[in-house]
């Protein structure tokens, strides 16, 4: 079950509500009911033990929850034959479930295309309807970054035919917009054109209720030009490298996003866990001062947000 805390990380801008300007209120169709979306990112199954049983801890407490939709924010499980129970597992679950396609969903030689299929996606970028809010869903896993021979490894990119995309989709979107990536589009680890991002984000602001990503296995919430944009924790480790490679959370990590359009308030509600071994301090993680100002983002827990 979710339990209500204060919120962990506050900012300047943070304890604003989405605010509409009586022209745009005039062109949007607000809903009246309050909109739920239960959050998962980076559960890595088929690369980390025991992440299935994370995956089924997230659906007995979403049970319990009931919100209108689910999501999976990449890096969810490889999309083969031998992966396929948890994908159709996660589809069982709910009526209504949003796949996002992370970049390790594409190691092994897989393709996009392969996530599209044995997930069920309508693209592998895409916008729906849940209860009267557009859904945007990103794929920055494009080729093409001009900047991209300069740190080589996955492609982190939305390219220019996506871009378009999401312009069109906003521009006609008479609905609040709720945007859903991988690859983070702000902050730490975001995609090569970031910046080219936000400004179309920004351009829309009074549509776009705000952005979540994964990818990051960071917890994190900063706001840029108008948009909120929050970093939702991997289920189930952070990525430390040299001979430790990660350090696993004891427990599952996962959130509700709840709108609640009558009072005009977002509100996430996290949970909170420990290492299930040595932390990030106890190794020297920190030592390294590229690293030093992460120290609160680096944490065992999803916080838990109101604005």
């Amino acid at each position: 079950m979710m339990t209500r805390r204060k919120s962990l990380h506050t900012m300047a801008g943070a304890a604003l509500a989405w605010s509409v300007s009586p022209t745009m209120a005039a062109k949007l169709r607000v809903p009246t009911k309050p909109l739920c979306f239960g959050l998962i990112a980076d559960v890595h199954i088929g690369f980390i033990e025991g992440a299935e049983q994370r995956l089924a801890s997230f659906l007995a407490a979403m049970k319990q929850v009931n919100p209108d939709a689910l999501v999976q924010l990449g890096d969810f499980a490889y999309p083969n034959a031998k992966h396929q129970a948890s994908a159709d597992t996660l589809n069982a679950a709910h009526e209504k479930v949003i796949h996002v396609i992370g970049n390790h969903d594409l190691d092994h030689g897989l393709k996009r295309q392969d996530a599209v299929k044995a997930w069920g996606m309508p693209g592998r970028y895409y916008a729906m309807e849940v209860q009267g809010v557009k859904v945007i869903v990103l794929d920055g896993n494009d080729r093409g970054s001009p900047t991209y021979s300069s740190h080589g490894g996955y492609h982190c990119y939305i390219g220019p035919d996506q871009q378009k995309w999401l312009e069109h989709e906003l521009k006609v979107a008479d609905v609040p917009v709720v945007v859903f990536s991988h690859q983070a589009l702000a902050g730490h680890g975001s995609i090569d054109n970031a910046e080219d991002l936000q400004t179309i984000l920004s351009e829309h602001q009074e549509k776009v209720l705000l952005a979540v990503n994964g990818h990051s296995h960071l917890d994190a919430h900063l706001e840029i030009r108008g948009v909120h944009y929050v970093h939702l924790n991997s289920a189930s480790y952070y990525w430390v490298g040299g001979k430790r490679r990660l350090l696993t959370y004891r427990d599952p990590l996962f959130a509700t996003l709840t709108i609640d359009f009558s009072k005009m308030a977002v509100k996430i509600e996290g949970r909170e866990s420990r290492w299930l071994d040595d932390s990030p301090e106890e190794i020297g993680y920190f030592k390294d001062k590229k690293r030093a100002g992460m120290k609160n983002l680096v944490q065992p827990k999803i916080s838990s947000r109101s604005w």
